[in-house]
């Protein structure tokens, strides 16, 4: 079955076939281990997102979610307390669970490298436009107006508002470490 409630069927789809002048081939449903169709949905991608599983996602599309956009300059704030980041805005995705993610980044020329991205409104500096800010691990090059694809490998917490600068710098040096671990997994 396809389409919004599962009310496509293969049947509809021929008829749509012929109608319009393209090929129907019917192939067998693929669903898990388990025989349970349903984790092979977008709905399932969608929820599995939401809930701060990306891993999830992952095994239903068979390969990481990823958010690419054209990077934008943001406040430089993370610059200047030495972690820069790109910022891509998020119009056209679903929002998975706002909070921090271990991530892996492709360059535009085909570099894929590892680190750590929040997806929110930065309540702690004021920010409200949903935005993926990426901290990509020993790398200082300008990003500005490209292409950037970034992969969620790991949900790491919540986004959170911290009562100074200071503390929030604390916490990513903390999810910092926590995104290596995860990214150095096999």
């Amino acid at each position: 079955s396809f389409g919004k409630g599962r009310t496509g069927s293969p049947a509809l789809m021929k008829a749509y076939g012929e109608a319009f002048g393209f090929g129907v081939s019917v192939a067998e449903a693929v669903g898990a281990e388990d025989g349970d169709e349903g984790k092979f949905s977008s709905t399932g991608v969608r929820d599995a997102l939401r809930d701060g599983h990306p891993g999830q996602a992952a095994a239903i599309l068979g390969r990481p979610f990823a958010i690419e956009g054209v990077v934008r300059r943001g406040q430089q704030l993370g610059r200047q307390l030495g972690f820069p980041t790109a910022n891509v805005f998020m119009a056209d995705y679903v929002t998975p669970r706002l909070g921090v993610y271990a991530t892996r980044t492709r360059l535009p020329d085909g570099r894929l490298l590892p680190g750590v991205a929040n997806i929110g409104n930065n309540p702690t500096t004021g920010e409200v436009e949903t935005r993926l800010e990426v901290w990509i691990f020993d790398f200082d090059e300008d990003l500005y107006g490209q292409v950037i694809e970034t992969q969620l490998i790991g949900f790491l917490r919540p986004e959170e508002k911290f009562d100074s600068i200071e503390l929030m710098v604390e916490q990513i040096h903390r999810d910092e470490a926590a995104a290596r671990q995860i990214l150095l997994r096999p």
